[in-house]
Formats: C-alpha cells, sequence, structure tokens
C-alpha cells in the first residue's frame, strides 16, 4: 500500500530486509552522488539528518573510500544544545560520520556557542550558502507525527508557515513547537528543497504507514496547512526524492 502510494506520487521507493542492509544500500546510493559530484564539480554538500535511524548510514559513510576534504556536511536541523550535549545531532555526526576516512570533511555546525537565536541565524544561512549548490545530497528523516527536520505540525504557524514557503529566501529558521522540550534551529523548506537528491531513510510499519496516510490526505500533492511537513519536501519535484525503507 505505502510502496504503491510513494510510487503514485512520482516519488522513488527503495526497499531492504533489514535496517543494516537499508543503512548499505543508502550509503552506497549517497557515496555513488558524491562521487559524481566531485568528479563532475570538485566539490560536493551532504546535509544529514539527526537521530538513530540515520547513524548506521553514518557509520557506513565514514569507510568510503573518497576524497571528503572536498565535502562539506551540515545537518538538517539542531537542538539548540552544545556539542556534548546527549541531545546534540553535532555530536552524533562528529562520532558517526566524521571518522576514519570522512575525517577530513568540512563541518558546518548550527549550533553557536555564546550567539542569540537572531545573532546566530545570519552567521549560519552565511555559512551554509557557502557550501557547494544546489546540495548534492539532503538525507532526511521523518517523525510520527510528520515532521522531518525541525518542521514541526504543532509548531506555531508564525514560525511553520514561513519556514515552510516555497518563496522564503531565509536559509534557516528557529522553532519552539510545544511538542518538543528545546528550541530546534532548522533548514527551511526551501533551503532542503534546494539539493540534486533527497533521500527520506525509514524504518518499521508504523513510519511507513504515516507516509502513506499523509500522502493520502494532501489533496493535489503538495504540503499545506494542517498536513504533515514531510510531504512538502517529497511531493515538490519528486524525480529528485527517494523513499528508503525497511520493516
Amino acid at each position: 500500500m505505502a510502496r504503491q502510494r510513494v510510487e503514485g506520487a512520482g516519488l522513488q521507493w527503495q526497499e531492504a530486509a533489514d535496517a543494516q542492509q537499508l543503512a548499505e544500500r543508502l550509503g552506497n546510493t549517497v557515496a555513488q552522488c558524491l562521487r559524481s559530484a566531485l568528479e563532475q564539480h570538485g566539490e560536493a554538500s551532504l546535509v544529514v539528518s539527526g537521530g538513530s535511524t540515520p547513524a548506521p548510514v553514518l557509520r557506513y559513510l565514514s569507510g568510503v573510500d573518497l576524497d571528503w576534504s572536498r565535502v562539506s556536511v551540515t545537518l538538517a536541523d539542531e537542538r539548540w544544545v552544545p556539542p556534548g550535549h546527549p541531545d546534540s545531532n553535532e555530536s552524533l555526526v562528529r562520532e558517526t560520520l566524521l571518522q576514519d576516512k570522512a575525517a577530513t570533511a568540512r563541518f558546518v555546525p548550527l549550533y553557536r556557542e555564546g550567539l542569540s537565536e537572531s545573532d546566530a541565524l545570519p552567521v549560519v544561512a552565511a555559512d551554509i550558502s557557502a557550501m557547494h549548490q544546489p546540495f548534492t545530497v539532503v538525507m532526511l528523516g521523518m517523525g510520527g507525527d510528520g515532521h522531518t527536520a525541525s518542521l514541526f505540525p504543532d509548531a506555531a504557524a508564525e514560525e511553520l508557515l514561513p519556514a515552510m514557503a516555497l518563496d522564503n529566501e531565509d536559509v534557516v529558521a528557529f522553532l519552539h513547537p510545544p511538542s518538543v522540550s528545546q528550541a530546534r534551529i532548522s533548514l527551511t523548506r526551501a533551503c532542503l528543497l534546494h539539493a540534486e537528491n533527497r533521500f527520506l531513510h525509514i524504518t518499521g510499519d508504523a513510519k511507513c504507514d504515516v507516509l502513506a496516510a499523509a500522502l493520502d490526505s494532501c489533496e493535489g500533492g503538495d504540503w499545506q496547512a494542517g498536513h504533515a511537513p514531510v510531504l512538502g519536501l517529497l511531493t515538490e519535484q519528486p524525480a529528485r526524492a527517494s523513499v528508503f525503507w525497511s520493516p
């Protein structure tokens, strides 16, 4: 059902028997995209997500043989906590991806020590914009509520709607969803869509059902207020988006 709905929306579907096989399949696909970009442009860029699901992919990529010194890496979103905090996505990336062969990659953090939210936004935006554009790969996850990056459906409209707007020139935004305990800094929808390849990485039947239900709920196939934010990162330019899933 979910596969049919995904493919019906024009998205690519990739499936593996288990989470480890899926991580290797996605890792190989990401590596191929990065290698191709390096050959064509001399540089590449990779946007990754935090959480437990992408960790095996990040570890796999750390051992991939390519010129990581010409690859810039950043996060799709971050909790506004310093590295070393147990909830820090940056710490996860440093402990998994930025090791072994990938240790020479250039990491662009979202959290900035000592800066307020308003002061941090232009600094982070400038650093993100200096990365190779469009992004070579954006790796996304999805929560059980249909959020992706830190674009939560329960965020205040004055935060979520601008962050989801296609005509928004802002690269990053702060959101304060009531369902989470920390402020979040997130790449905006418009920024995340500026990518050659978008990969949604999910595991388990529950998230598969959430995605299928979200696609079913959206008349016309695009995100709008009241729908799961993940739709806005998939159904816009669907030919550049793929779903990677395992039970």
